[in-house]
């Protein structure tokens, strides 16, 4: 059955991940990355998921899954290395407006992680169906060397362009038409050299008289020097 590919919002959401080894602490990461209120059950653990709770950045219930565990949790992630749990977890999690991940287990699944790979805002996501976890990995690492941390510090410009161009004309015409210019720019590569003098002048070419590029080359400046440190 095809997949329907979606990006969630989960920040501030109430995620449960089952099971305290390294999966179960990648997913962890994963979550807290976007935002979410996370939970871990799991009777033991690894130390990056106990340097957590110590912390209090998750909360970890040191146990084992009960029945009731999935309530009032938005998403679910079951990663432990007993079939007889997984199947409990998918079991309950049928019968709950939950989003269940089960770790190597497609068909228990509402939803597959994708390999990911992020630059900033940007997010390139490669996925098998969960035919084969390791080409799609493959795949991953060949879009990591193509393309670089510069990616991420070119959308942080556009998205503020964006905001800069679509608050001063209501135009959506317009809009399109100077976008088309701007990405005929090889802003990436400007952005690589940190040739800021060049890219500040060509954009300049493109805008409206009106709109002043310095700022928004400054922001990327920053998001530049912010990595390099």
């Amino acid at each position: 059955m095809p997949l329907y590919p979606v990006n969630l919002n989960i920040a501030d959401r109430p995620c449960l991940v089952v099971g305290g080894g390294a999966i179960a602490a990648r997913k962890v990461g994963s979550l807290l990355f976007c935002g979410a209120r996370v939970r871990v059950v799991s009777p033991e653990a690894g130390e990056d998921i106990r340097q957590l709770a110590r912390t209090g950045k998750i909360e970890w219930l040191q146990r084992t899954y009960r029945t009731g565990d999935l309530e009032g949790i938005f998403l679910a992630i079951a990663a432990t290395d007993r079939s007889e749990v997984q199947r409990q977890i998918s079991d309950e999690a049928a019968g709950l407006p939950v989003l269940l991940n089960s770790v190597d287990d497609p068909e228990g699944c509402d939803f597959q992680v994708p390999s990911q790979l992020r630059r900033g805002d940007l997010l390139i996501t490669v996925s098998t169906g969960g035919a084969s976890p390791a080409f799609s990995k493959q795949i991953r690492d060949r879009l990591e060397a193509e393309f670089g941390w510069e990616y991420g510090a070119v959308v942080t410009l556009l998205a503020r362009l964006r905001e800069m161009v679509v608050g001063n004309c209501r135009d959506n015409e317009a809009h399109a038409r100077l976008f088309r210019d701007v990405l005929a720019l090889d802003i990436v590569e400007f952005v690589r050299k940190a040739e800021w003098q060049g890219l500040t002048s060509a954009l300049r070419e493109i805008l409206p008289a009106h709109l002043d590029p310095r700022a928004v080359v400054q922001e990327c400046i920053a998001v530049v020097e912010m990595r390099n440190r």
